[in-house]
């Protein structure tokens, strides 16, 4: 696998990836205008969740350049149900020129309307989640998460993947093992957050139209230290780089391709090196589907409680008790 560890353009100027790999950090930099394709195939987003208990917030700002979207959502694992608010802007890019171009530097990110004030607060060592939203009958929306354990020194997963088409690529960065804690109320879900676990998904790139992904992500702390990990395949040419990684006492350590097993209504994720090995008790299929226009995506976010084992670069095997993640299953059209 090809690691990246110094700084590098993300894009030669025929706006193709120069260097496709992984990094621990982000050291591709990141400009949308050396994209060579059409304005309307850029996508970008910002997606932040955050679980405590069997309880999980979702926070997203972003767009696909044709359409904005910013939305919260929170469920509950344990009931099913789950409320979203939020504004979807068709045929509208509020974001454009406004979305971060690094993940690892103070920044700022807002939307505001009449109804709904939505920001995301990146400092050296906090991201602070806000979001109000209301109706001519009141407050309906309230949300206030502080992240922490953010010190630029934490290994993240970043990865840049090409597509068949040159000129399509992804540059994904992900950080795990964020403490969260705040308020999150949508009608009448209402929670006080306290040592909650958050992970940031942070995309950019032009992707085919039509494509598909898995993705798994989850945290929690083992012997005092926190620990975390992160899977994904089955977008783009991951011959240079996988995403799939996993993180203990902010270090990453990497793996290689993981194979997804079904074992009745459960789950077996094991990588072809006996790395990591986690099987899974399913809780609650958070099924979400997307119609619009020309956009037409579904995806099952499987939430469920793993447990299993890693093994670190010394060869001592450590083992993580049962604790709240997920794999989700995307099949896109946009």
């Amino acid at each position: 696998m090809n690691e990246i560890t110094s700084s590098q353009r993300l894009l030669n100027k025929n706006g193709v990836l120069a260097n496709p790999g992984y990094a621990k950090h982000m050291f591709y930099t990141y400009n949308p205008k050396q994209a060579k394709t059409s304005p309307l195939r850029l996508k970008e987003w910002d997606f932040y969740q955050i679980h405590f208990g069997h309880t999980v917030l979702q926070i997203t700002m972003g767009h696909i350049s044709y359409a904005s979207s910013i939305s919260a959502t929170v469920i509950d694992l344990d009931t099913g149900k789950r409320k979203t608010i939020g504004k979807q802007i068709m045929f509208s890019n509020v974001f454009a020129g406004k979305m971060p171009k690094n993940p690892e530097i103070p920044n700022t990110l807002q939307y505001f309307s009449d109804n709904l004030l939505c920001q995301f607060e990146v400092t050296e060592k906090t991201r602070r989640l806000s979001l109000t939203a209301v109706t001519k009958k009141g407050l309906k929306a309230e949300i206030d998460v502080m992240l922490t354990n953010c010190f630029a020194a934490k290994d993240k997963m970043v990865i840049a993947t090409p597509f068949a088409n040159k000129r399509q690529w992804y540059l994904n960065y992900k950080e795990n093992c964020f403490v969260a804690s705040g308020r999150c109320r949508i009608e009448d879900m209402d929670y006080e957050i306290h040592n909650g676990f958050g992970i940031l998904d942070w995309g950019r790139g032009v992707w085919p139209y039509s494509h598909s992904w898995v993705w798994g992500n989850g945290g929690t702390v083992v012997d005092g230290k926190h620990f975390g990990f992160n899977i994904g395949w089955g977008f783009g040419n991951t011959s240079a780089a996988t995403e799939n990684v996993f993180f203990y006492d902010n270090k990453a350590y990497k793996l290689g391709k993981v194979e997804e097993m079904q074992i009745g209504d459960d789950y077996r994720y094991e990588d072809e090196e006996g790395r990591f090995v986690f099987d899974v008790e399913m809780l609650y299929d958070n099924y979400t589907t997307t119609k619009a226009v020309w956009v037409n995506n579904s995806c099952h976010q499987r939430f469920g409680l793993w447990c299993g084992y890693v093994v670190l670069d010394d060869g001592q095997r450590l083992y993580v008790p049962p604790f709240l993640a997920f794999c989700e299953h995307a099949k896109n059209h946009w």
